[in-house]
């Protein structure tokens, strides 16, 4: 029988793009193999062909020196990268924060925490949920995009387009790139939101406007009326 690995499950953040996009309800891709081979340990030195590791190279004291203070720089700035990373992580959000996502596909870049007044902030979190398995609020009848990660740190976020009454997207069509804010007269446009209403939940707001798509977010109660092209 095959060996467990020994390093856990592979990170478990797959966002989903469900409302709008043609294949909305398609299987997320799958993660790749490790691209490290087997793990430290479980095949002797030279073993199937495998050569023995290099030793490590002798240094003088006056490189050891040298090398030790740049490496102490490299630490610090690691640290300081690392401590900001963990602020900008989704791990971090609560709902009425906001993210930029780029490509809604596994393996993607990370969604990242930023200002809902960030142009690049193109969705907000309607409510964050303890599991991955956990159901967004309305079902698959509402329309949230999803952000979930499974494993030691499961979670979910469910998430609202950040854009207001008036205000037009590119990639709105797509299957895996994130929404972006544009101009109207942009050629790449393909929705506006022709109204938003806050503290209802129904698609009938959107009857009377030029909305081919409605948008329903149960928690916090909002429609978004959009006119795709």
């Amino acid at each position: 029988m095959g060996q467990p690995d020994p390093y856990g499950p592979p990170p478990g953040g797959q966002p989903q793009q469900p409302y709008g996009q043609p294949g909305q309800y398609g299987t997320p891709p799958q993660g790749q193999p490790g691209p490290f081979g087997p793990p430290p340990g479980q095949f002797p030195p030279g073993a199937g062909g495998f050569p023995p590791p290099p030793a490590p190279p002798k240094r003088s004291k006056v490189p050891v020196l040298i090398l030790g203070g740049l490496g102490a720089l490299v630490v610090i700035a690691l640290v300081i990268g690392g401590i900001f990373a963990f602020k900008e992580s989704p791990a971090r959000a609560n709902a009425g924060d906001c993210l930029t996502i780029t490509e809604f596909t596994t393996g993607g870049k990370d969604p990242v925490k930023a200002d809902c007044a960030d142009p690049k902030a193109n969705v907000k979190v309607a409510k964050k949920l303890d599991t991955a398995s956990e159901a967004c609020p309305g079902g698959s009848d509402a329309g949230y995009d999803t952000y979930s990660v499974s494993g030691s740190s499961s979670y979910k976020l469910c998430l609202m387009i950040n854009a207001k009454q008036g205000d037009c997207l590119s990639n709105f069509k797509s299957r895996t790139k994130g929404y972006e804010k544009v101009p109207c007269s942009d050629p790449t446009k393909d929705a506006e939101l022709v109204k938003v209403v806050e503290g209802q939940a129904t698609e009938s707001v959107c009857e009377g406007t030029e909305a081919t798509n409605a948008a329903v977010y149960p928690e916090p109660a909002t429609t978004m009326c959009v006119k795709a092209s």
